[in-house]
């Protein structure tokens, strides 16, 4: 008779380890396969970083007298070496190569959380495949991701091992982000709190908290991590950027990524499911076993999350350390026979992974030939548009006098990219006269596109002789040039309109 006998599945054979590790590799057929907006406007600016040095006005749209603060330097470099040789294919393959670091950081920070390869590797996963679907694309964050994933690590080796050598990799981390990507260089202070209030000793009546750390050396490093903060081109500037840049009323309500998450978009579900499935776990698993730093973790960027859409990618990464943390006693166990029919065992195992594996194979095949099915295809209003764009700039060579450029929010960049100077771009905290010192360029347009400021008066003020009309987004500005005789229609379509002054 044959016995049975129970294997923990993180006992099983190294190529059901492996295999499971290489999931995530199913995010590289949903990230983004074309360039992101923001790229267009990204990569002139390398170009004339490299050949003119670092701007202090602004050199891509037509207003020349504002001040500039270039956040993303060192990407935007990057990103002009990289197309400048390799093109579009160099730059989705660089995505491709940070989506990959990301998830063997993810996967490296979990299993020292955790010591736990099957949670590890199935939390991974989920976080891995949602970074991919949502927030991979040729923006600084794709490299930003990365660096908070590995400063947690640091951090949680430092907790584990109490020697102080992780914590030198942090003041680098510092160096990388404020010129990589300054806007989040706060981050990496909003990702240690967690571990300096776990440092400190703490006791309230019954509650008792013994310090994970030695709290000194995370402070002598915290205050490297500042300093070396000041370490980039425009110093205090690209530092307090980001102060003058949010909570503006009409700079929050017009910025999808700076709204809140909302029940009716597939990113605010997933924020919320997370939330309430995490809280479920913190209340229910752990009892009173609460660990600060975990706590805190999730409890910290729940709440950014919270602010707003672009946050949740930070959620996720701190969401996934804690959820990891709060399933690591988890143990599953299969039951295998011993005796005669071992290797049918084993035969059925190869056959059971082989059939997950065709399966796999089958869905990437089938996203790759199928693209319009993926979550992060690019729309067809999106390509229309871009298309859209490629025929104006056919038109507008053809112009022998000086063109004078109004764009929208959405088209600027990429008339930028064409070579063209338009009123306005994506680049929308720079359009803030507290930042750029000019004047408030962005509450222009969104009051003329909302008919608080009569449009005439506005066309006429900068004397444009081309207007691009967005329909989606400038549906009045639409309605108003197309019975206005003093302009004509030279290029429409279902998404944008090219009007020319008749004077």
């Amino acid at each position: 008779m044959d016995n049975l006998r129970k294997i923990n599945i993180n006992d099983m054979p190294r190529a059901f380890k492996f295999f499971l590790a290489l999931l995530p590799a199913l995010g590289l057929f949903l990230i983004k396969s074309t360039l992101d907006n923001d790229f267009y406007f990204l990569y002139p600016t390398g170009q004339y970083i490299i050949e003119n040095g670092f701007p202090v006005k602004d050199f891509l749209s037509m207003h020349t007298n504002m001040n500039i603060v270039v956040q993303q330097w060192l990407t935007d470099v990057i990103f002009y070496f990289i197309y400048s040789r390799l093109g579009e294919v160099g730059m989705l393959a660089f995505v491709f190569i940070c989506y990959a670091a990301f998830c063997f950081v993810m996967y490296k920070l979990l299993m020292l959380i955790t010591e736990n390869h099957f949670v590890s590797c199935c939390v991974a996963f989920f976080a891995d495949i949602v970074m991919a679907v949502m927030f991979m694309v040729t923006r600084p964050q794709s490299m930003t991701f990365i660096l908070i994933a590995l400063e947690l690590y640091c951090l949680e080796k430092y907790v584990k091992t109490k020697s102080v050598k992780p914590l030198f990799v942090l003041p680098f981390i510092s160096l990388l982000i404020i010129n990589l990507h300054c806007s989040m260089w706060l981050m990496i202070f909003v990702f240690a709190l967690p571990y300096v209030a776990a440092a400190l000793p703490f006791k309230f009546k019954k509650i008792k908290q013994e310090p994970c750390c030695n709290i000194v050396p995370l402070l002598i490093c915290g205050a490297v991590c500042f300093a070396l903060g000041f370490a980039n081109p425009y110093g205090l500037k690209a530092i307090t950027y980001i102060f003058s840049s949010f909570g503006i009323k009409d700079f929050n309500s017009n910025i999808v990524e700076m709204l809140p998450p909302s029940m009716s978009s597939s990113t605010g579900k997933i924020y919320f499911a997370l939330l309430f499935v995490m809280l479920a776990l913190i209340i229910g698993l752990r009892k009173n076993n609460y660990t600060t730093r975990f706590v805190l973790l999730f409890a910290g960027t729940a709440l950014l999350g919270l602010l707003n859409v672009k946050s949740i990618s930070y959620f996720i990464i701190g969401c996934s350390a804690a959820f990891a943390y709060y399933l690591k006693d988890c143990t599953f166990s299969l039951n295998i026979t011993q005796g005669k029919r071992t290797a049918k065992d084993k035969r059925r195992l190869a056959v059971i992974v082989l059939i997950f594996a065709v399966f796999i194979a089958g869905v990437c095949v089938y996203s790759a030939l199928n693209p319009e099915k993926t979550v992060n295809y690019e729309s067809s209003e999106e390509a229309d548009a871009y298309g859209d764009m490629d025929k104006i700039c056919e038109i507008l060579e053809k112009e022998e006098d000086e063109i004078i450029l109004y764009t929208g929010f959405n088209y600027g960049q990429y008339m930028e990219f064409k070579g063209y100077h338009p009123y306005i771009d994506g680049r929308a905290e720079l359009f803030l006269e507290k930042n750029n010192g000019d004047f408030d360029y962005f509450t222009e347009h969104i009051n003329t596109k909302s008919g608080e400021i009569y449009y005439k008066d506005f066309l006429n003020k900068y004397n444009f002789n081309y207007i691009i009309i967005d329909k989606n987004t400038e549906k009045l500005l639409e309605n108003e040039l197309s019975h206005d005789r003093d302009y004509e229609l030279v290029y429409g379509s279902e998404a944008t309109s090219l009007y020319k002054t008749n004077n």
